[in-house]
């Protein structure tokens, strides 16, 4: 083996550039479903659009809904964006509205229109000639959202739920005559006090008779993903103070729930999208996601299925007693469509699709991911630390890498261990990364997810300035160039640091929030109640807001900062960070500001994904010292 080059660390030449991003098979898989004898998944492609693909175990794959993007905008983050008819057809949502085909080759009919993006349709059940699905209308002052019935054949909409400020997961029973949703108002978010109601449905598809099944209001509990199994209802909820699954035979009169697997960890999700399934039963077996580890139940017994090298799982569906499939990643594995066998040992698994062929990465340049936990306030705080990894160079003896910290968006979401090439370009050129769970991370259970309500720029802050202390103090990272990177939440929570510590040297914020009064005044419908969850009432507790926004900071901040938003950003105004941008010019800062066309909430195009990621490199290699081996269209000015 030939020796490695050693070269100063964040210099290196790396294989693993942007044009990667343009070279696989799509950038990410984003839904699937069994049925039909095959699979039919949504993929992201290339070039942004989401396309809806069947196929067999031995049959090439066929795209349904020709030059069309399957996709959905409801709370503005979509999700559930298409189902199955019993007849072997999809029903599928797009920005023009829900249309049903009736084969791969067959012309989409169009059932409901979208009437120019005003009315929005999103997380389908369907029972022979009715599709039950959650609708949203945008009106000039207003944003209604609704359970709505659409008759196949005659096109009709009827609503069946309203006057709650959000729903979600209408489904049917197997016999077809009660539905089960969840809903929720303002201000709680999906994930805190929610409520499931179950209504009578008649064979013309009319609902009827709704009732309350399980409430979380005033209990401060959480119910969510109501499945039917025969004549049983199984969901998640935390009144453990942890996501278990539950199930309750409902035609029963005491309706007492039995806790299929009590465990301190999480088997949940936080309800950003629609139609994603931490856990899948027929009733005999039951597969779920728990800790970065599949796992099978039957009877009293539970077995790890041990994918290896697959550690991020979502979309998880049973196919039957002896198969189930999801969409699945890990360290060094990309998006894929997996089919697990659990008859055999080893278990049996079967790629359906992947995002990135082998081959087009050379394994010798992958970091994998360690574990490192800290203490915090008490509470045990985990982030994954990727070291710099190069196939043909190594450090120089005695010097410690730059490191970039990570604060995932949200903020009540978590990071995963799924292999991102955004963060492979930056450690196969010398940067460690540091990617942290702070507290109000999804996971570890309600405590610590609820610790970040009303102290949002708080605790969050603090956890990630006591991880670059922890990395520091530890000797993995050189303390003169510890960066922080964010999106959206992540950028505000960076904001909050860099104001609170002179631990960073550096600092990129991608759509992130600067002023929190602009964001609760302006933000979207589903958010709108957030805000107040992390921050306190509003108008009342004003002062809160305006101490907590960066904007109203910006003489603390010395740290070097680049900004990048996309223009037709609907969640954070991209008027935020333009106005830090001038702010901080004025000041003498070192900063920039990169702004993307046609780029919303998070970037999609190539091009945008690209730039983004190549004037992150060049931003942090100027701010602290290290000659960048690239370029970037990006322009800093005050650059000392």
């Amino acid at each position: 083996m030939a020796s490695k080059i050693v070269a100063p660390f964040g210099t290196w030449e790396s294989e693993i550039n942007t044009e990667l991003f343009s070279k696989g098979n799509c950038k990410a898989i984003t839904e699937q479903l069994p049925g039909h004898g095959g699979f039919y998944w949504i993929e992201q492609s290339l070039s942004g659009k989401r396309e809806l693909y069947f196929k067999t175990l031995t049959e090439p794959a066929v795209r349904w809904a020709p030059n069309q993007s399957v996709q959905n905008s409801v709370h503005e983050y979509g999700g559930g964006s298409f189902a199955l008819t019993r007849e072997g057809g999809v029903i599928y949502s797009t920005n023009e509205g829900v249309y049903e085909q009736s084969e791969a080759t067959a012309t989409p009919i169009l059932l409901a229109c979208g009437e120019g993006g005003t009315k929005r349709f999103a997380d389908f059940d369907v029972f022979k000639n009715f599709i039950y699905c959650v609708c949203e209308v945008h009106t000039k002052d207003e944003v209604e959202n609704k359970l709505v019935v659409i008759d196949r054949f005659s096109k009709r909409q009827t609503t069946f739920a309203c006057g709650a400020d959000f729903y979600a997961n209408p489904r049917v029973n197997k016999k077809g005559t009660k539905i089960v949703w969840m809903e929720w108002n303002h201000n709680n978010m999906p994930w805190d006090e929610t409520i499931i109601k179950v209504a009578n449905v008649s064979e013309e598809g009319n609902v009827s008779s709704e009732e309350v099944f399980r409430s979380g209001v005033g209990e401060n509990i959480n119910y969510q993903g109501p499945q039917w199994v025969g004549d049983e209802i199984y969901l998640s909820h935390d009144a453990s103070g942890y996501w278990n699954i539950y199930n309750t035979n409902f035609f029963t009169k005491e309706r007492e729930e039995s806790n299929m697997f009590y465990i301190h960890k999480d088997i949940g999700l936080p309800l950003w999208q629609f139609g994603d399934r931490r856990f899948s039963s027929n009733g005999t077996t039951m597969v779920f996601f728990m800790d970065q580890n599949i796992y099978l139940q039957r009877g009293e017994a539970i077995i790890d299925l041990e994918t290896e090298g697959y550690n991020t799982f979502s979309h998880v569906s049973l196919i039957d007693n002896n198969m189930m499939c999801c969409i699945a990643s890990g360290p060094a594995k990309p998006s894929t469509l997996l089919r697990v066998n659990f008859t055999r040992r080893p278990i049996l698994t079967d790629v359906i699709r992947t995002s990135v062929d082998d081959g087009l990465i050379n394994p010798e340049d992958i970091s994998l991911p360690k574990t490192i936990k800290f203490k915090s306030d008490g509470f045990d705080v985990t982030g994954y630390f990727y070291a710099p990894t190069n196939s043909k160079y190594t450090g120089e003896e005695g010097v410690l890498p730059p490191v970039i910290l990570l604060g995932h968006g949200g903020p009540t979401a978590a990071a995963n261990q799924g292999i991102d090439l955004r963060k492979q370009y930056f450690t196969s050129r010398g940067f460690a990364i540091y990617d942290v769970n702070y507290r109000g991370s999804t996971g570890d259970g309600s405590q610590f997810r609820n610790s970040l309500k009303s102290k949002w720029g708080v605790v969050d802050r603090d956890d990630m300035i006591l991880a670059a202390q922890m990395l520091v103090e530890k000797k993995l990272v050189n303390p003169d160039q510890v960066c922080i990177k964010g999106s959206s939440a992540g950028g505000y929570l960076l904001l909050s640091c860099i104001q609170h510590s002179d631990v960073f040297k550096a600092a990129v914020s991608l759509y992130g929030v600067a002023d929190l009064i602009g964001l609760v005044k302006d933000t979207h419908k589903f958010e709108k109640g957030y805000n107040i969850t992390l921050l306190g009432k509003f108008p009342e507790e004003i002062k809160t807001y305006e101490e907590r926004s960066p904007i109203n900071h910006i003489d603390k901040i010395q740290c070097p900062i680049a900004f990048m938003h996309g223009k037709e950003d609907t969640v954070v105004p991209v008027s935020q960070s333009v106005e830090m941008y001038e702010k901080l010019k004025a000041r003498g800062v070192t900063t920039a500001l990169m702004l993307f066309e046609n780029e919303g909430h998070g970037f999609r195009g190539v091009d945008a994904m690209k730039d983004s990621v190549e004037g992150t490199y060049y931003f942090l290699c100027k701010a602290i010292g290290i000659e960048p081996t690239g370029t970037s269209k990006m322009e800093i000015v005050n650059l000392k």
